[in-house]
């Protein structure tokens, strides 16, 4: 027994291999409470990015200091606005003293939220680009060339004055006004004699000048006659051909009838050094495009031309 009380008694340690000592699990905790609270924070964030403007104001005056007439906070809704003006503080005790409240975002919650609305809106500088100087003169040919063309159009527009006038005022002619166009242009008067549906002017398929046609034109005619300016004379007819086969087209009776309205002008007084131009133009003309064979297109042009001096 006293052998194995004084055996040497021999303790052996191993050194492990691999692997680490346990750490603990608090930095975990740590780790996910930051994270939660990033999460919160970003959500906020974009909470705040996609409201209105009306939401992200109510939500400034819930968390702008604010006390009610009573001089006690308020929890109510309509309440969360301030009541008095920045620095003066009311309550049930009379004031002690000039305590200034905190002022940031009071005036415009916005401000809080947007730091467009906190800064100072940029200096707009408005300069005026200086006048343009007056155009320089127009040179005396333009000048010259303008006060022609306002020449031209009185004239013209004095002529057809007179022409209408002179053909309303005769008792006898004022039914053949609706057969008497004036047509307007910048250096010409165009008189259209025409035929209508109860009334033609000339005699069917020939060049005779009715009697009442012949009135018409020598009114036409008194009046041009006093004027020193070039006359043409077109004849028109409609798309209506010749049953007889002897070689007489439109083209020969839209001839013949300008040359007898040319002879019924110089009749009236017109010079016959004035017709610078007489011609037939037969149906290629016509005023209806619609209908060839309106009587309309049936007519005598007597254009009146207006030359620069």
């Amino acid at each position: 027994m006293a052998d194995k009380k004084n055996e040497l008694i021999i303790i052996k340690r191993y050194e492990a291999e691999g692997g680490h000592a346990h750490h603990g699990g608090g930095w975990k905790v740590a780790y996910a409470d930051f994270m939660t609270a990033m999460m919160a924070f970003f959500l906020l964030l974009w909470i705040l990015a996609a409201s209105d403007e009306e939401k992200l104001r109510g939500l400034a005056n819930y968390f702008t200091p604010t006390v009610s007439d009573g001089g006690s906070s308020s929890d109510a809704a309509a309440d969360l606005r301030p009541l008095m003006a920045a620095g003066v503080m009311t309550g049930a005790v009379d004031n002690t003293g000039n305590v200034q409240k905190p002022t940031f975002g009071r005036d415009n919650p916005m401000m809080v939220f947007d730091s467009r609305l906190r800064d100072k809106p940029a200096e707009v500088v408005v300069e005026y680009a200086d006048a343009p100087e007056p155009a320089a003169a127009a040179d005396p040919a333009t000048l010259a060339a303008v006060e022609e063309a306002a020449r031209r159009k009185s004239e013209i527009d004095r002529m057809a004055e007179d022409i209408a006038e002179r053909i309303t005022s005769d008792g006898a002619l004022s039914d053949l006004a609706r057969n008497v166009r004036l047509e307007k242009s910048n250096g010409a008067l165009t008189v259209q004699v025409l035929d209508q549906d109860e009334r033609s002017l000339f005699t069917r398929g020939s060049a005779d000048v009715t009697p009442k046609t012949r009135e018409l034109l020598l009114a036409i005619g008194d009046v041009i006659a006093e004027q020193n300016q070039p006359v043409e004379i077109i004849g028109h007819t409609d798309a209506a051909a010749f049953g007889a086969n002897n070689g007489y087209t439109n083209w020969e009776l839209s001839a013949d009838r300008a040359n007898a309205t040319r002879r019924t002008l110089m009749a009236a007084g017109i010079n016959g050094a004035r017709f610078m131009r007489v011609s037939g133009v037969a149906d290629t003309q016509p005023i209806n495009t619609i209908d060839p064979l309106a009587p309309e297109n049936r007519r005598i042009s007597i254009r009146l031309v207006y030359q620069a001096e």
